[in-house]
């Protein structure tokens, strides 16, 4: 049995082994693709090692090294295919960009399609920018154009979510029924989990917000709810200061 060297901290020799492994088992001659998975993997290792949470706050350190990019590419408002994650050069964003991406399609599609996906892909096929987009689409026979446009083969910057007002109602089966928007106000959409929680609970769904638009969301809970949260840290954002919405018990009583 291999032991440990004296030393070396587990967990990052874990990361650099998820990493090589990945080359290792993958080519792609795309390095949003390429790189991208490989530190995908990495976030997957943490994730089995201490969970979602922990995988999240591990991307999350991540998310500065590109989070600057894409302000200057805002403020330059450039939404061109020489700026898009499929053409960049720029690591941190086929590196840690792209790892969110594998992240948020694996939260959209399900770990079985995706792996099915991968495990189709075929360097020499891939003579496209869309190759990897169909690949997926054959498996959950879903329209993922409008993600991909977003995030892989144009540069729309980060979404920036809000949940712009939140209505609970008490039906006659003494149960809530919370009725969610949430606004984007960037311009790249993205699937995104909503929270609302409660004393002692919380129920979770996922709402697709495209960008510069609106999406309204109903939850069905058991008791008042307290609080919504829309994003868990799984969609990198421009801005995650409004992602948080109290609600009053004076609103219990409308």
């Amino acid at each position: 049995m291999l032991t440990p060297l004296k030393g070396v901290d587990p967990r990052l020799a874990g990361l650099a082994a998820a990493h090589q492994l990945t080359h290792a088992a993958f080519l792609s001659p795309r390095p949003w693709i390429n790189e991208g998975l490989a530190h995908f993997a990495q976030a997957l290792y943490v994730e089995q090692q201490s969970g979602r949470q922990a995988a999240l706050d591990y991307m999350g350190l991540h998310r500065a090294a590109f989070a600057a990019a894409e302000k200057r590419a805002a403020l330059a408002k450039e939404d061109h295919a020489s700026q898009s994650l499929a053409n960049t050069s720029d690591e941190a964003l086929y590196r840690s960009k792209a790892m969110y991406v594998w992240w948020m399609l694996r939260d959209m599609v399900g770990e079985r399609a995706l792996k099915k996906a991968i495990a189709s892909y075929r360097p020499e096929q891939d003579k496209e920018p869309s190759y990897v987009q169909k690949l997926i689409q054959a498996q959950t026979q879903e329209n993922l154009e409008w993600f991909f446009d977003d995030w892989v083969y144009r540069d729309r910057g980060l979404p920036d979510f809000k949940v712009e007002s939140a209505f609970p109602r008490k039906t006659m089966t003494d149960v809530y029924l919370v009725t969610v928007t949430v606004e984007n106000l960037g311009r790249a959409g993205a699937e995104v989990p909503v929270t609302v929680k409660y004393a002692g609970g919380e129920v979770r769904k996922r709402l697709e917000v495209r960008g510069n638009s609106k999406a309204v969301i109903r939850v069905e809970i058991t008791q008042p709810p307290e609080e919504i949260v829309v994003n868990d840290g799984s969609v990198p954002e421009s801005d995650t200061t409004n992602n948080t919405f109290k609600i009053e018990a004076s609103d219990l009583t409308k």
